[in-house]
Protein backbone atom coordinates (compact mmCIF):
# COMPACT_ATOMS: atom_id res chain seq x y z
CA UNK A 1 0.00 0.00 0.00
CA UNK A 2 1.38 3.45 -0.73
CA UNK A 3 2.60 5.58 2.30
CA UNK A 4 3.08 9.31 2.64
CA UNK A 5 6.57 9.87 3.94
CA UNK A 6 6.94 12.76 6.45
CA UNK A 7 9.80 14.86 7.59
CA UNK A 8 11.64 13.73 10.62
CA UNK A 9 11.78 14.94 13.74
CA UNK A 10 15.40 17.03 14.20
CA UNK A 11 15.22 17.84 17.37
CA UNK A 12 13.04 19.90 19.68
CA UNK A 13 14.06 23.18 18.07
CA UNK A 14 13.74 22.33 14.64
CA UNK A 15 10.26 23.59 13.75
CA UNK A 16 10.59 23.48 9.84
CA UNK A 17 13.41 22.42 7.26
CA UNK A 18 14.39 23.71 3.25
CA UNK A 19 14.43 21.08 0.97
CA UNK A 20 17.65 21.46 -0.68
CA UNK A 21 17.50 18.83 -3.49
CA UNK A 22 15.90 15.61 -4.30
CA UNK A 23 18.02 12.47 -5.03
CA UNK A 24 14.93 10.65 -6.03
CA UNK A 25 12.70 11.42 -8.90
CA UNK A 26 9.13 9.92 -9.61
CA UNK A 27 9.29 6.57 -10.93
CA UNK A 28 12.78 6.16 -8.83
CA UNK A 29 13.12 3.11 -7.07
CA UNK A 30 14.67 3.85 -3.60
CA UNK A 31 15.76 1.11 -0.15
CA UNK A 32 14.71 1.65 3.14
CA UNK A 33 17.41 3.67 4.54
CA UNK A 34 19.13 5.23 1.21
CA UNK A 35 18.95 8.95 0.94
CA UNK A 36 15.77 10.56 -0.43
CA UNK A 37 16.77 14.16 0.06
CA UNK A 38 19.47 17.13 1.16
CA UNK A 39 17.46 18.84 3.82
CA UNK A 40 18.48 22.22 5.61
CA UNK A 41 17.64 22.91 9.69
CA UNK A 42 18.94 26.14 10.97
CA UNK A 43 22.24 24.10 12.33
CA UNK A 44 23.25 21.93 9.96
CA UNK A 45 22.46 20.11 6.19
CA UNK A 46 21.94 16.37 6.21
CA UNK A 47 20.87 13.56 3.85
CA UNK A 48 17.03 12.36 4.94
CA UNK A 49 16.44 9.10 4.56
CA UNK A 50 14.03 6.86 3.53
CA UNK A 51 11.73 5.03 6.02
CA UNK A 52 10.56 3.07 2.82
CA UNK A 53 11.14 1.21 0.31
CA UNK A 54 9.46 1.19 -2.94
CA UNK A 55 8.90 3.54 -6.05
CA UNK A 56 8.66 7.18 -5.67
CA UNK A 57 5.15 8.06 -6.77
CA UNK A 58 4.83 11.98 -5.63
CA UNK A 59 7.15 14.43 -4.66
CA UNK A 60 4.77 16.63 -2.27
CA UNK A 61 7.70 20.00 -1.49
CA UNK A 62 9.57 21.48 -4.11
CA UNK A 63 13.41 22.46 -4.09
CA UNK A 64 14.07 25.67 -1.71
CA UNK A 65 10.77 25.02 -0.17
CA UNK A 66 10.49 25.23 3.64
CA UNK A 67 8.10 22.03 4.91
CA UNK A 68 7.10 21.78 8.64
CA UNK A 69 8.42 18.65 10.17
CA UNK A 70 6.42 16.27 9.94
CA UNK A 71 4.53 17.63 7.17
CA UNK A 72 3.98 15.08 4.00
CA UNK A 73 7.08 15.28 1.32
CA UNK A 74 6.20 11.99 -0.67
CA UNK A 75 4.64 9.19 -1.56
CA UNK A 76 6.24 5.75 -1.76
CA UNK A 77 4.15 2.74 -3.45
CA UNK A 78 4.45 -0.07 -5.79
CA UNK A 79 5.49 0.85 -9.55
CA UNK A 80 1.46 -0.35 -10.74
CA UNK A 81 -0.35 0.31 -7.06
CA UNK A 82 -3.25 2.89 -7.94
CA UNK A 83 -2.75 5.45 -5.98
CA UNK A 84 -6.52 7.29 -5.87
CA UNK A 85 -7.11 6.17 -2.46
CA UNK A 86 -4.90 8.85 -1.24
CA UNK A 87 -7.77 11.05 -2.44
CA UNK A 88 -10.28 8.85 0.11
CA UNK A 89 -7.95 8.55 2.28
CA UNK A 90 -7.03 5.36 1.99
CA UNK A 91 -2.70 5.52 2.01
CA UNK A 92 -1.26 4.86 5.67
CA UNK A 93 1.02 7.61 6.85
CA UNK A 94 4.59 6.15 7.56
CA UNK A 95 4.10 7.35 11.26
CA UNK A 96 0.44 6.80 12.07
CA UNK A 97 -0.80 8.53 15.03
CA UNK A 98 -1.74 7.04 18.07
CA UNK A 99 -5.58 5.37 18.13
CA UNK A 100 -6.43 7.15 21.33
CA UNK A 101 -8.24 10.25 22.22
CA UNK A 102 -9.00 11.23 18.44
CA UNK A 103 -11.81 12.89 16.88
CA UNK A 104 -12.59 12.17 13.28
CA UNK A 105 -13.34 15.31 10.65
CA UNK A 106 -13.71 15.47 6.73
CA UNK A 107 -11.32 17.43 5.30
CA UNK A 108 -10.82 17.99 1.25
CA UNK A 109 -8.23 16.56 0.35
CA UNK A 110 -4.20 18.17 -0.23
CA UNK A 111 -3.48 16.06 -2.88
CA UNK A 112 -5.22 16.39 -6.66
CA UNK A 113 -5.61 13.90 -8.91
CA UNK A 114 -3.73 13.41 -12.17
CA UNK A 115 -6.79 15.61 -13.63
CA UNK A 116 -5.71 18.34 -11.28
CA UNK A 117 -9.35 17.84 -8.96
CA UNK A 118 -9.06 18.38 -5.52
CA UNK A 119 -12.29 17.96 -4.38
CA UNK A 120 -12.64 14.27 -3.20
CA UNK A 121 -13.07 14.41 1.08
CA UNK A 122 -10.98 12.08 3.32
CA UNK A 123 -11.42 11.42 6.89
CA UNK A 124 -8.90 12.16 8.82
CA UNK A 125 -7.92 11.36 12.40
CA UNK A 126 -6.91 14.10 14.80
CA UNK A 127 -4.79 13.43 17.51
CA UNK A 128 -5.61 15.40 20.96
CA UNK A 129 -4.64 15.09 24.69
CA UNK A 130 -6.89 14.49 27.16
CA UNK A 131 -6.28 17.87 28.52
CA UNK A 132 -6.43 19.47 24.56
CA UNK A 133 -10.24 18.42 24.48
CA UNK A 134 -10.93 19.88 27.28
CA UNK A 135 -9.06 23.03 26.65
CA UNK A 136 -10.85 23.04 23.15
CA UNK A 137 -14.52 22.54 24.90
CA UNK A 138 -14.11 25.42 27.39
CA UNK A 139 -13.24 27.64 24.49
CA UNK A 140 -15.04 26.74 22.05
CA UNK A 141 -12.10 25.68 19.84
CA UNK A 142 -13.21 23.51 16.96
CA UNK A 143 -10.83 20.64 17.11
CA UNK A 144 -10.82 19.96 13.13
CA UNK A 145 -9.32 23.46 12.81
CA UNK A 146 -6.45 22.40 13.86
CA UNK A 147 -5.57 19.25 12.32
CA UNK A 148 -2.25 19.01 11.32
CA UNK A 149 -1.11 21.75 13.16
CA UNK A 150 -0.35 19.86 16.93
CA UNK A 151 3.14 19.90 18.28
CA UNK A 152 3.09 16.86 20.00
CA UNK A 153 4.96 13.78 19.11
CA UNK A 154 3.20 12.33 15.67
CA UNK A 155 1.40 15.72 15.31
CA UNK A 156 -0.80 15.30 18.53
CA UNK A 157 -3.06 18.49 19.36
CA UNK A 158 -1.90 19.77 23.23
CA UNK A 159 -3.18 22.31 25.41
CA UNK A 160 -0.82 24.59 24.81
CA UNK A 161 -1.23 24.42 21.32
CA UNK A 162 -4.92 25.64 21.93
CA UNK A 163 -4.18 28.50 23.82
CA UNK A 164 -1.65 29.52 20.97
CA UNK A 165 -4.37 29.15 18.63
CA UNK A 166 -6.78 31.15 20.66
CA UNK A 167 -4.11 33.87 20.87
CA UNK A 168 -3.31 33.69 17.44
CA UNK A 169 -6.90 34.57 16.82
CA UNK A 170 -7.19 37.44 19.44
CA UNK A 171 -3.50 38.84 17.62
CA UNK A 172 -5.75 38.69 14.15
CA UNK A 173 -8.66 40.18 15.42
CA UNK A 174 -6.91 42.97 17.41
CA UNK A 175 -4.97 43.89 13.77
CA UNK A 176 -8.14 43.27 11.66
CA UNK A 177 -9.34 46.51 13.84
CA UNK A 178 -6.73 48.22 13.18
CA UNK A 179 -6.47 47.72 9.55
CA UNK A 180 -4.27 46.35 6.70
CA UNK A 181 -1.07 44.73 8.13
CA UNK A 182 1.67 47.56 7.68
CA UNK A 183 4.60 48.41 8.76
CA UNK A 184 5.55 51.08 11.94
CA UNK A 185 7.57 53.48 9.39
CA UNK A 186 4.08 52.91 6.70
CA UNK A 187 1.69 53.52 9.32
CA UNK A 188 4.21 56.93 10.09
CA UNK A 189 4.37 57.75 7.16
CA UNK A 190 0.49 57.55 6.17
CA UNK A 191 -0.56 59.07 9.06
CA UNK A 192 1.60 62.06 8.81
CA UNK A 193 0.44 62.58 5.04
CA UNK A 194 -3.38 61.69 5.86
CA UNK A 195 -3.21 58.42 3.28
CA UNK A 196 -5.75 56.22 4.30
CA UNK A 197 -4.06 52.60 4.12
CA UNK A 198 -7.31 50.69 2.98
CA UNK A 199 -6.40 51.87 -0.30
CA UNK A 200 -2.57 50.92 -0.56
CA UNK A 201 -1.76 47.20 -1.56
CA UNK A 202 1.14 45.69 0.55
CA UNK A 203 4.70 44.10 -1.54
CA UNK A 204 6.06 42.95 2.02
CA UNK A 205 5.95 39.13 3.32
CA UNK A 206 2.50 38.03 3.31
CA UNK A 207 1.16 41.27 1.59
CA UNK A 208 2.09 43.13 4.47
CA UNK A 209 2.46 47.27 3.48
CA UNK A 210 5.83 48.69 3.99
CA UNK A 211 6.93 52.38 3.67
CA UNK A 212 7.56 52.43 0.46
CA UNK A 213 4.13 51.15 -0.54
CA UNK A 214 2.77 54.03 1.37
CA UNK A 215 5.26 56.93 -0.55
CA UNK A 216 4.34 54.99 -4.15
CA UNK A 217 0.23 55.50 -3.25
CA UNK A 218 0.97 59.39 -3.23
CA UNK A 219 2.38 60.23 0.29
CA UNK A 220 5.69 62.39 -0.25
CA UNK A 221 8.92 60.80 0.03
CA UNK A 222 11.63 61.28 2.97
CA UNK A 223 14.17 63.41 1.76
CA UNK A 224 17.46 61.23 0.08
CA UNK A 225 21.06 61.31 0.06
CA UNK A 226 22.95 61.70 -3.30
CA UNK A 227 23.39 58.21 -4.39
CA UNK A 228 27.52 57.68 -3.79
CA UNK A 229 29.63 57.78 -7.19
CA UNK A 230 32.08 54.35 -7.43
CA UNK A 231 34.93 57.26 -6.88
CA UNK A 232 33.25 58.80 -4.10
CA UNK A 233 32.77 55.11 -2.50
CA UNK A 234 36.36 53.59 -3.59
CA UNK A 235 37.49 56.83 -1.82
CA UNK A 236 35.54 55.88 1.35
CA UNK A 237 36.90 52.32 1.66
CA UNK A 238 33.89 50.52 -0.52
CA UNK A 239 31.46 48.41 0.57
CA UNK A 240 30.11 44.81 0.44
CA UNK A 241 26.01 44.01 0.32
CA UNK A 242 24.90 40.77 0.63
CA UNK A 243 21.33 39.21 2.09
CA UNK A 244 21.90 36.52 5.02
CA UNK A 245 21.19 32.98 3.18
CA UNK A 246 21.68 29.46 3.87
CA UNK A 247 22.94 27.93 7.66
CA UNK A 248 23.94 31.74 8.32
CA UNK A 249 20.24 32.98 8.45
CA UNK A 250 19.03 30.08 9.88
CA UNK A 251 21.41 30.62 12.83
CA UNK A 252 20.48 34.68 12.93
CA UNK A 253 16.68 33.36 13.42
CA UNK A 254 17.45 31.15 15.82
CA UNK A 255 19.22 33.34 17.94
CA UNK A 256 16.68 36.44 17.53
CA UNK A 257 13.92 34.20 18.32
CA UNK A 258 16.14 33.12 21.75
CA UNK A 259 16.56 36.86 22.48
CA UNK A 260 12.83 37.45 21.87
CA UNK A 261 11.66 34.41 23.92
CA UNK A 262 13.55 33.55 26.53
CA UNK A 263 14.58 36.67 29.48
CA UNK A 264 18.60 36.08 29.72
CA UNK A 265 20.08 36.88 32.80
CA UNK A 266 24.05 36.18 32.86
CA UNK A 267 26.17 35.76 35.93
CA UNK A 268 30.17 36.01 35.84
CA UNK A 269 32.58 34.07 38.64
CA UNK A 270 36.36 33.74 38.20
CA UNK A 271 37.72 29.79 38.84
CA UNK A 272 41.60 29.32 39.53
CA UNK A 273 42.27 26.69 37.08
CA UNK A 274 45.60 25.43 38.78
CA UNK A 275 44.12 21.87 39.59
CA UNK A 276 42.65 21.13 36.88
CA UNK A 277 45.26 22.10 34.66
CA UNK A 278 47.57 20.13 36.55
CA UNK A 279 45.02 17.17 36.36
CA UNK A 280 45.18 17.43 32.72
CA UNK A 281 48.77 17.58 32.32
CA UNK A 282 49.23 14.41 34.68
CA UNK A 283 46.25 13.04 32.14
CA UNK A 284 48.17 13.81 28.83
CA UNK A 285 50.05 10.92 28.24
CA UNK A 286 47.94 7.99 29.36
CA UNK A 287 44.72 9.32 27.30
CA UNK A 288 47.07 9.63 24.55
CA UNK A 289 48.20 6.87 24.82
CA UNK A 290 44.86 4.80 25.69
CA UNK A 291 43.17 6.95 22.79
CA UNK A 292 45.69 6.98 19.72
CA UNK A 293 46.74 10.26 19.99
CA UNK A 294 43.95 11.95 21.55
CA UNK A 295 44.36 14.74 23.62
CA UNK A 296 42.34 15.81 26.72
CA UNK A 297 42.30 19.89 26.50
CA UNK A 298 40.36 21.80 29.38
CA UNK A 299 37.40 21.96 27.82
CA UNK A 300 36.71 17.90 28.44
CA UNK A 301 37.59 18.97 32.02
CA UNK A 302 34.78 22.09 32.16
CA UNK A 303 32.20 19.79 30.02
CA UNK A 304 32.78 16.61 32.33
CA UNK A 305 32.22 19.36 35.69
CA UNK A 306 29.24 20.77 34.36
CA UNK A 307 28.19 17.58 33.77
CA UNK A 308 28.83 16.49 37.67
CA UNK A 309 27.10 20.03 38.31
CA UNK A 310 23.91 19.67 36.39
CA UNK A 311 23.35 16.38 38.24
CA UNK A 312 23.26 17.85 41.54
CA UNK A 313 21.01 20.95 39.63
CA UNK A 314 18.69 19.23 37.67
CA UNK A 315 16.64 22.59 36.72
CA UNK A 316 19.41 23.66 35.25
CA UNK A 317 19.24 20.52 33.09
CA UNK A 318 16.65 21.08 31.63
CA UNK A 319 14.23 22.33 28.71
CA UNK A 320 11.06 24.77 28.25
CA UNK A 321 8.48 25.21 25.95
CA UNK A 322 5.52 27.47 26.93
CA UNK A 323 4.48 26.97 30.31
CA UNK A 324 6.20 23.19 30.44
CA UNK A 325 9.82 22.48 32.18
CA UNK A 326 11.09 19.25 31.63
CA UNK A 327 14.25 18.05 33.63
CA UNK A 328 15.96 15.82 32.32
CA UNK A 329 18.06 13.02 34.29
CA UNK A 330 20.53 12.54 31.51
CA UNK A 331 23.28 14.85 31.02
CA UNK A 332 23.87 15.69 26.83
CA UNK A 333 25.84 18.50 26.29
CA UNK A 334 26.34 20.38 23.15
CA UNK A 335 29.77 22.46 22.07
CA UNK A 336 29.19 25.58 20.19
CA UNK A 337 31.61 24.48 17.25
CA UNK A 338 32.55 27.65 14.71
CA UNK A 339 32.07 27.33 11.19
CA UNK A 340 33.71 30.89 10.65
CA UNK A 341 31.54 33.09 8.26
CA UNK A 342 29.00 30.49 7.68
CA UNK A 343 27.52 30.61 11.26
CA UNK A 344 28.16 27.91 13.96
CA UNK A 345 27.10 24.68 14.94
CA UNK A 346 26.00 22.55 18.08
CA UNK A 347 26.95 19.20 18.16
CA UNK A 348 26.01 17.02 20.95
CA UNK A 349 27.95 14.86 23.12
CA UNK A 350 26.03 12.25 24.55
CA UNK A 351 25.73 10.83 28.08
CA UNK A 352 28.31 12.62 29.46
CA UNK A 353 27.75 11.88 32.98
CA UNK A 354 28.58 8.33 32.38
CA UNK A 355 31.89 8.99 30.27
CA UNK A 356 35.27 9.56 31.06
CA UNK A 357 37.47 12.33 30.33
CA UNK A 358 39.26 10.02 27.52
CA UNK A 359 35.62 9.25 25.50
CA UNK A 360 34.54 12.73 26.13
CA UNK A 361 37.73 14.09 24.32
CA UNK A 362 37.20 11.76 21.36
CA UNK A 363 34.05 12.61 21.04
CA UNK A 364 34.67 16.20 21.39
CA UNK A 365 37.60 15.95 18.53
CA UNK A 366 35.67 13.12 16.54
CA UNK A 367 32.04 15.66 16.19
CA UNK A 368 34.25 19.14 15.74
CA UNK A 369 35.96 17.55 12.90
CA UNK A 370 32.81 16.40 10.88
CA UNK A 371 31.06 19.62 11.99
CA UNK A 372 33.48 21.53 9.82
CA UNK A 373 33.39 18.86 7.28
CA UNK A 374 29.31 19.31 6.83
CA UNK A 375 29.19 15.72 7.65
CA UNK A 376 26.80 15.58 11.03
CA UNK A 377 23.85 13.86 10.76
CA UNK A 378 20.17 14.72 12.72
CA UNK A 379 21.25 12.63 15.72
CA UNK A 380 25.14 14.51 15.91
CA UNK A 381 23.08 18.18 16.36
CA UNK A 382 19.68 16.88 18.52
CA UNK A 383 19.25 15.81 22.01
CA UNK A 384 21.21 18.50 23.80
CA UNK A 385 20.33 19.33 27.19
CA UNK A 386 23.07 21.89 28.24
CA UNK A 387 25.40 23.67 25.90
CA UNK A 388 29.02 24.96 26.46
CA UNK A 389 30.91 27.61 24.28
CA UNK A 390 34.00 28.13 24.40
CA UNK A 391 36.23 31.65 23.61
CA UNK A 392 38.67 30.64 25.78
CA UNK A 393 41.16 30.63 22.29
CA UNK A 394 40.30 34.04 21.73
CA UNK A 395 41.44 35.56 25.33
CA UNK A 396 37.98 37.00 26.21
CA UNK A 397 37.50 37.85 29.79
CA UNK A 398 33.51 37.75 29.64
CA UNK A 399 30.42 37.24 27.47
CA UNK A 400 26.77 36.78 27.27
CA UNK A 401 26.20 33.73 25.46
CA UNK A 402 23.00 33.09 23.99
CA UNK A 403 20.58 30.45 24.92
CA UNK A 404 19.95 27.69 22.46
CA UNK A 405 16.31 27.01 23.03
CA UNK A 406 14.51 24.77 24.07
CA UNK A 407 17.42 24.82 26.68
CA UNK A 408 17.45 26.87 29.91
CA UNK A 409 20.95 27.89 30.27
CA UNK A 410 23.97 28.34 28.40
CA UNK A 411 28.16 28.39 29.69
CA UNK A 412 30.52 30.25 27.93
CA UNK A 413 34.25 29.71 28.73
CA UNK A 414 36.31 32.54 28.85
CA UNK A 415 40.43 32.53 28.46
CA UNK A 416 42.68 31.18 31.21
CA UNK A 417 45.12 33.84 32.05
CA UNK A 418 48.14 34.36 34.15
CA UNK A 419 46.17 36.77 37.24
CA UNK A 420 48.23 38.24 40.02
CA UNK A 421 45.12 37.27 43.28
CA UNK A 422 45.50 36.81 46.45
CA UNK A 423 46.41 33.44 48.21
CA UNK A 424 46.21 33.22 52.02
CA UNK A 425 46.57 37.22 52.26
CA UNK A 426 49.59 36.86 49.98
CA UNK A 427 49.54 37.78 46.15
CA UNK A 428 50.38 35.06 44.19
CA UNK A 429 50.12 34.40 39.99
CA UNK A 430 47.14 31.97 39.55
CA UNK A 431 45.88 30.78 35.73
CA UNK A 432 41.95 32.59 36.15
CA UNK A 433 39.24 31.77 33.50
CA UNK A 434 36.20 33.32 33.56
CA UNK A 435 32.38 31.77 33.29
CA UNK A 436 29.76 32.91 31.97
CA UNK A 437 26.58 31.29 32.32
CA UNK A 438 23.69 32.64 30.60
CA UNK A 439 20.38 31.53 32.27
CA UNK A 440 16.12 31.49 31.20
CA UNK A 441 14.76 33.53 34.42
CA UNK A 442 11.28 31.91 33.03
CA UNK A 443 12.95 28.30 34.18
CA UNK A 444 14.61 29.58 37.71
CA UNK A 445 15.79 32.18 40.00
CA UNK A 446 19.18 34.19 40.21
CA UNK A 447 20.40 32.95 43.40
CA UNK A 448 19.50 28.52 42.18
CA UNK A 449 21.76 29.53 38.76
CA UNK A 450 24.36 31.18 41.38
CA UNK A 451 24.48 27.65 43.27
CA UNK A 452 24.96 25.90 40.14
CA UNK A 453 27.76 27.88 39.33
CA UNK A 454 29.28 28.03 42.64
CA UNK A 455 28.86 24.63 42.40
CA UNK A 456 30.97 24.50 38.96
CA UNK A 457 33.54 26.44 40.55
CA UNK A 458 34.46 24.00 43.17
CA UNK A 459 34.47 21.33 41.06
CA UNK A 460 36.84 22.94 38.71
CA UNK A 461 39.05 24.19 41.62
CA UNK A 462 39.22 20.61 43.35
CA UNK A 463 38.93 18.01 40.13
CA UNK A 464 39.21 15.22 42.60
CA UNK A 465 35.70 15.57 42.92
CA UNK A 466 34.79 14.27 39.69
CA UNK A 467 35.66 10.89 41.08
CA UNK A 468 33.01 10.91 43.39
Amino acid sequence: MAKIVKVPVLGQSVEEVRILRWYKQVGDTIAVGEPLAEIETDKVNIDFESPEAGVIRRILADVDSFVKVEAPVVIIGTADEPIDELETGGAQPVSAPPAAATTEISLPSALPDAGGSATATSRIAVVASPRAQRAAADNGVDLQILAGRGTGPKGRVQEKDIFSYLRDAEQAAADTARGPKASPLARAVATGTGLDLAGVSGTGAGGKIVAGDVRSAGAPAAPVAAPVSDAASQAAGGSHTETLSGLRKRVADNISRSIRTAPHVTLNLSVDMSQAMRLRKELLPAIEKATGGVRVSPTDIIVKAAAVALKEFPYVNAHIDGDTLTRFDDVHIGLAVSLGDAGLIVPVIKDVGRKGLAQIAADRQELAGRARKSQLGGADISGGTFTVSNLGNYGIESFNPVINPPQVAILGVCGIIDTVVPVDGVPAIRPMMGLSLSFDHRAMDGAPAAAFLARLKEILETPSLLLL
